[in-house]
C-alpha cells in the first residue's frame, strides 16, 4: 500500500514538472512581444527585442573580408551560421516590427525583423545570402520562421522604406553566388539608403526566400519571390522549381518572423495557423499546408 502511495506521489510530481516545462516553453516563445490592435495592413515598431542573444562588435566589412576567398560552399554556410549563433548582428535587428492585417472576421498580428539577416554593427553591416537550410537553422535558433509569399508581399506593403531593386547585372553565372558579389550588392543597397537611420521596415532591395506549399512537391528546392518596385511590380514571381536548396546568390535575402502570432487577440503558433484551412488565408495565398516539412 505504501509503495502505491509513493508511486502516486512521484507520478504527480512528474506531471507537474512536464506542465512547468511546457509553460516555460510557451513563455519563451512569446516573450518580448505584445499585441497591437488594428485593421488592414499596417506596421509599427515595438522597440521590444524579438530575441535575446549575445552582442558582439565585429563589423560587416571585417566579416566580409574574412570570407572573401571562401566559395559558396558548406564552409561559408557554417561561418555565416556561427555569426548568428554568437550574436554578431546589429542592435537594430533585435527590435521587431508588427504587421497587422485582416481577412474576413479575423485579424492577425505578427512580428518581423526590419531588414533581411545581416552581420555586423548598426554602422557597418553585411546582408548575408545563404541557403534556405542555413536560414531555417537560424530561424529555429531564434524561434522564428521564414515568410510565405503572401507575407512577403504584406511586409513590402507595410514597409516605410521601399527601395528599387538593384540587380548586379552580368555575368549570370556561378559568380552570382560569390562573396564578392554579395558584398558589392550590399554596398549598392547602403548607398541607396544614404543617411537613413537603420531600424525602419525596409523592403524591395532583396528577393525573399520563402516557405511555399509548392516545396512539398519539390522538397529539395528553394522558393524565392519579390524584388518589388515602389510601383508594386516585381522582378521575381514565386519560383520553387529552378534552384536546389543549396543555391544562394547575392539577390537572396532572409527575413525572419516571430513564430508566435496573435489572431483576434489570442496567441497562436504560426505553424498551426498555416495548417488551418480557415486561418491560413490570413498569411497564405496557397491554401493551408504543413510548413514544418519545408527546408528540413
Amino acid at each position: 500500500m505504501a509503495v502505491e502511495v509513493v508511486h502516486q506521489i512521484y507520478t504527480k510530481i512528474f506531471m507537474i514538472m512536464i506542465l512547468i516545462a511546457f509553460t516555460n516553453r510557451v513563455k519563451a516563445l512569446i516573450r518580448d512581444i505584445e499585441f497591437s490592435e488594428g485593421h488592414s495592413i499596417k506596421s509599427s515598431a515595438t522597440n521590444i527585442p524579438i530575441f535575446t542573444i549575445p552582442s558582439l562588435t565585429k563589423s560587416g566589412t571585417d566579416f566580409g573580408n574574412s570570407i572573401m576567398n571562401v566559395g559558396p560552399t558548406q564552409s561559408r554556410e557554417d561561418l555565416i551560421f556561427e555569426q548568428f549563433k554568437i550574436g554578431n548582428i546589429p542592435d537594430f535587428m533585435r527590435n521587431a516590427i508588427s504587421i497587422t492585417t485582416t481577412a474576413g472576421n479575423d485579424t492577425i498580428t505578427y512580428w518581423v525583423l526590419p531588414d533581411v539577416l545581416c552581420v555586423g554593427t548598426n554602422k557597418d553591416y553585411l546582408r548575408t545570402s545563404m541557403s534556405p537550410l542555413t536560414a531555417k537553422k537560424i530561424a529555429d535558433l531564434y524561434s522564428c520562421v521564414l515568410p510565405t509569399r503572401k507575407m512577403a508581399f504584406q511586409i513590402w506593403q507595410a514597409a516605410t522604406v521601399k527601395l528599387n531593386p538593384s540587380p548586379n547585372g552580368p555575368p549570370y553565372d556561378a559568380t552570382m553566388l560569390s562573396t564578392e558579389r554579395m558584398v558589392f550588392h550590399n554596398k549598392k543597397i547602403q548607398d541607396a539608403l544614404t543617411n537613413q537611420i537603420p531600424g525602419e521596415l525596409v523592403s524591395g532591395h532583396k528577393k525573399d526566400v520563402v516557405i511555399s506549399a509548392g516545396l512539398l512537391s519539390y522538397p529539395k528546392n528553394v522558393a524565392i519571390v519579390g524584388w518589388w518596385y515602389p510601383s508594386g511590380q516585381m522582378i521575381q514571381p514565386l519560383n520553387y522549381v529552378s534552384h536546389d536548396h543549396h543555391y544562394k546568390d547575392y539577390s537572396h535575402g532572409i527575413r525572419l518572423i516571430n513564430r508566435m502570432v496573435t489572431i483576434n487577440g489570442q496567441w497562436h503558433d504560426i505553424y498551426d495557423v498555416l495548417r488551418s484551412k480557415t486561418l491560413s488565408i490570413l498569411i497564405s495565398d496557397e491554401g493551408s499546408f504543413d510548413a514544418t516539412q519545408i527546408y528540413v
